[in-house]
């Protein structure tokens, strides 16, 4: 009988336990957001094969799972060419019998602006109030210029040249038009408009939640001055630091490696498969390059370059920006050079190899083809950076408010 009591006050505090800890049975739902802005023909056309080849691979079942796929869209209005469409936010899922399922979680008309600030708040509140979710990933696809103010691409305040001479390519003037950087803008753009998010009001809006990782599937994205900017919005970035071609990124087997795999190995995993698919390419279309980045380690390394540009200021003002390695292929976009290449410029041999071991740690995979669209690729870290000129005053001005100068002062 003594036995029998223990048993069942042991029972009754396993029980109690049970109910007192919510966290035993609470689900950690993971909710990953594809955020696609194609309000422009090149882009449109190619994203909407993504979201196909998205969809061809894992996709959660909606019972079984706490994985939830999320897909926002804004393409163009296939009656004018030049106007937006409708926009959904669609969640996918497979039903018990395994058939895929597309549920509408929010539809928007089509004076909805996807790169509006506002907007994208929008979106990812709607998400967030629909499946509160433990864990997020974010893939974000449209255009890109890295952090490059709003309009300064298509107006360039400190150039006179003409926006025609800008869009031109190297040897062939059509070859831009293989790349997502067939526009104008700094981190997505709405065709129709014009209007653009920047990286600040990026940062400032996916800033509101913490994400395990934001694949940019935009151009120029692999910037320094991208990553330190979002440092504190997500644990790993997957970006270019060159431009991407229209195809984008290789989507099929994304899902999976996001809901199953969300770790540095997993997101490797993605930055090789991007790597073969355009080193397989052949011409022009042998063309990419990639990085996986650990946002954990961008103070360390802000920490060395801060360093170095306090001591070598001298130096440092004194490299010649063309002889830097750079991920530009026409020489009016002369904004992004490789983050390595320039501080091997001037840092002393002592600088430049704590430097390099920190920079390991920080972009712990890279590849590249050897060239893109016909830019020799020599040198390579797998993140951009800019190099100050005297001549852009304007640019210069704006740069001193992105968080990677307030630390390492490349601009005084």
């Amino acid at each position: 009988m003594k036995r029998a009591l223990h048993i069942l006050l042991a029972t009754v505090l396993i029980l109690l336990t049970c109910c007192c800890n919510p966290h035993e049975t609470e689900k950690q739902k993971h909710l990953f957001l594809v955020y696609i802005a194609a309000t422009d023909q090149v882009i449109h056309n190619f994203a909407q094969g993504n979201v196909t080849d998205l969809l061809d691979g894992y996709v959660p079942a909606k019972q079984s799972s706490d994985d939830v796929l999320l897909v926002f869209y804004q393409g163009i209005d296939y009656n004018t060419a030049t106007k937006r469409a409708d926009a959904t936010l669609t969640r996918y899922y497979k039903n018990n019998s395994g058939n895929m399922v597309s549920e509408i979680v929010a539809s928007f008309d089509s004076d909805f602006n996807a790169c509006d600030p506002a907007s994208f708040a929008e979106v990812l509140e709607i998400a967030e109030d629909y499946c509160s979710p433990t864990y997020r990933s974010l893939l974000f696809s449209s255009h890109g210029t890295a952090w490059l103010p709003i309009g300064y691409f298509s107006s360039p305040t400190d150039k006179s040249f003409s926006l025609s001479q800008m869009r031109k390519g190297p040897e062939d003037s059509g070859i831009s038009s293989l790349s997502k950087l067939n526009s104008i803008e700094s981190i997505g753009r709405d065709k129709p408009t014009g209007d653009e998010l920047d990286i600040i009001d990026f940062a400032r809006v996916t800033g509101k939640y913490h994400w395990n990782v934001m694949l940019l599937d935009c151009c120029l994205m692999s910037a320094v001055e991208v990553a330190y900017e979002l440092r504190d919005c997500c644990d790993w970035i997957m970006a270019s630091p060159t431009e991407i071609l229209a195809y984008g990124f290789v989507y099929n087997n994304i899902t999976e490696k996001v809901f199953k795999s969300p770790n540095e190995a997993g997101y490797r995993f993605l930055c090789q498969q991007y790597y073969d698919f355009y080193q397989a390419g052949t011409g022009s279309l042998q063309s990419g390059t990639i990085a996986l980045i650990k946002c954990s380690e961008l103070d360390a390394l802000s920490d060395i370059c801060a360093e170095i540009a306090a001591t070598r200021r001298s130096q440092m003002e004194s490299v010649e920006r063309m002889k830097v390695q750079r991920y530009f292929y026409n020489s009016h976009y002369d904004y992004n050079f490789d983050l390595a290449d320039y501080f091997r410029q001037f840092a002393t041999e002592d600088q430049y190899n704590r430097f390099c071991t920190q920079l390991e740690k920080t972009v712990p995979y890279k590849a590249t083809t050897n060239e893109f669209l016909g830019l020799k690729i020599e040198r390579y870290s797998g993140l951009s950076c800019y190099i100050p000129d005297s001549r852009y005053v304007n640019l210069n001005d704006y740069y001193k408010q992105l968080a990677w100068n307030q630390k390492v002062v490349v601009v005084e």
